[in-house]
Formats: structure tokens, C-alpha cells, sequence
């Protein structure tokens, strides 16, 4: 009786099956960007967001007294002293970095491992420190576990898939904020308006560079997650 093949993927079957994971999951993610489902990573981001204009504070000679973020996923860091130039900016870029960071992650085993311990002690740091609200502190912990967790329990597969699509839809929702922020109204409080106030240049000049900054670091990375799989 002969013996059934089994059915083997090869390295370049994977990565293309991975490719086709993280795209798919990366569409719908558009489809359902309103929903409960994308709710937790855009929290995430909005965490990052506001952790960095804290140790933007923090690095330029400032202090950071609270962050606080609500349910409709606002939020607001509360620094004193510091560069304050320094510290609007940090808000989108910082976040925007904290994916890329993600997706790096996703190709990078031992990158991975060590970026995961450093996010995951910063959010319990800022979590115990810093977070006002039970919504902050909650979300800050649970993804302080998962980058724990992950690391060491997920297979390669998974993760690989994880990391990207959470550096992916991160960079992305960045992205999107700037625009909604700067280029859909034109009068909503936000990091651009302040910088604008300390700089007398346009908001909306200010949100189409960080928008310009964000599309090309995207597609840069983009560039060289394919040339390094193929």
C-alpha cells in the first residue's frame, strides 16, 4: 500500500502564505475600522501616542504628570516644563515609530524578542505612574501580557503575523488621524493646531509634512519587508 505524501509548505510557499494573511486581515481591518474588532489596536495606538509625548517630555528636560484616555479613544498628556516643540511633535511621530518598531518585529526574531520586553515595561511602568482611568490602566497591562506572552508561546508563524499586522494597522491608523485631524477639519484640536500656535506656520502645512513623513516611512518599509522575503 503506497504511503500518502504529506503535504509540505516550502520558505517562499510560507512567506507567501503569510503575505496573503496579513493582507487579508489588513482589508477587512478597513472594512470593520469602526467596529469593536479594530477597537484594541487603535487604543493601542492611541496609548503610544501619548507615551511618547511623555518621554519626549521626559528626554527634553520636562516631566510628565498624567495621560488620560477616554472611551471614544482621545487623549491627553499632561507635561510640564520640557521642549514643547519637541513634545507636540512626538505625539504622531512617536506612534508612528512604535509600528514601525511592530512590523520589524515581525522579520526579526531576536529584534522581536527584545522590542517586546522594552514595550512591555513601558506600558507597565506607565500604567502604575502615569494612567488616569481604569480604560488606560486595563489596555496598557493586557498588552504588556500579550507582548510577554507572545514571544515566548506563539509559533513563528503567528507571530509573524501578529507583529506585522499590528505595526501595519498602527502605521496606517496614524496615517489616517493626521488626516482626519489637519485635513477633514481644519478646526479639531490637535498636535499641529498647538505647534502651529508655537511656530505661527499653517496646521494643515504641519499635518500634510507628518502626513508626507508617515506615507513614505510606510512605503520604505514596505520596500524592504519584500526585498528581504524575496
Amino acid at each position: 500500500m503506497a504511503k500518502q505524501k504529506s503535504f509540505r509548505l516550502n520558505a517562499k510557499q510560507k512567506i507567501m502564505l503569510e503575505y496573503a494573511v496579513v493582507l487579508t486581515f489588513l482589508i477587512l481591518s478597513f472594512f470593520f475600522w469602526n467596529s469593536f474588532i479594530i477597537y484594541p489596536i487603535k487604543l493601542f495606538v492611541v496609548l503610544t501616542h501619548e507615551m511618547s509625548h511623555g518621554i519626549a517630555a521626559i528626554l527634553s528636560g520636562g516631566r510628565l504628570d498624567s495621560i488620560l484616555i477616554t472611551d471614544s479613544l482621545g487623549g491627553e498628556s499632561r507635561t510640564i516644563g520640557g521642549n514643547k516643540f519637541i513634545i507636540a511633535s512626538a505625539g504622531y511621530l512617536g506612534s508612528l515609530l512604535f509600528g514601525v518598531f511592530l512590523y520589524i518585529s515581525g522579520h526579526i526574531v531576536n529584534f522581536r524578542k527584545l522590542f517586546s520586553i522594552i514595550l512591555a515595561v513601558l506600558l507597565i511602568l506607565f500604567a502604575a505612574n502615569y494612567l488616569e482611568g481604569n480604560l488606560g490602566k486595563i489596555a496598557s497591562v493586557l498588552f504588556a501580557a500579550l507582548f510577554i506572552i507572545a514571544p515566548i508561546y506563539f509559533p513563528q508563524f503567528v507571530n509573524s503575523i501578529l507583529y506585522k499586522l499590528l505595526g501595519l494597522i498602527s502605521m496606517f491608523y496614524v496615517a489616517i488621524d493626521i488626516k482626519e485631524d489637519i485635513l477633514t477639519n481644519l478646526y479639531r484640536p490637535s498636535d499641529a493646531q498647538y505647534i502651529a500656535a508655537l511656530t505661527s506656520v499653517s496646521a494643515t502645512v504641519w499635518g500634510i509634512l507628518w502626513l508626507g513623513i508617515s506615507i513614505a516611512i510606510i512605503f520604505f518599509l514596505l520596500r524592504w519587508s519584500y526585498k528581504k522575503d524575496f
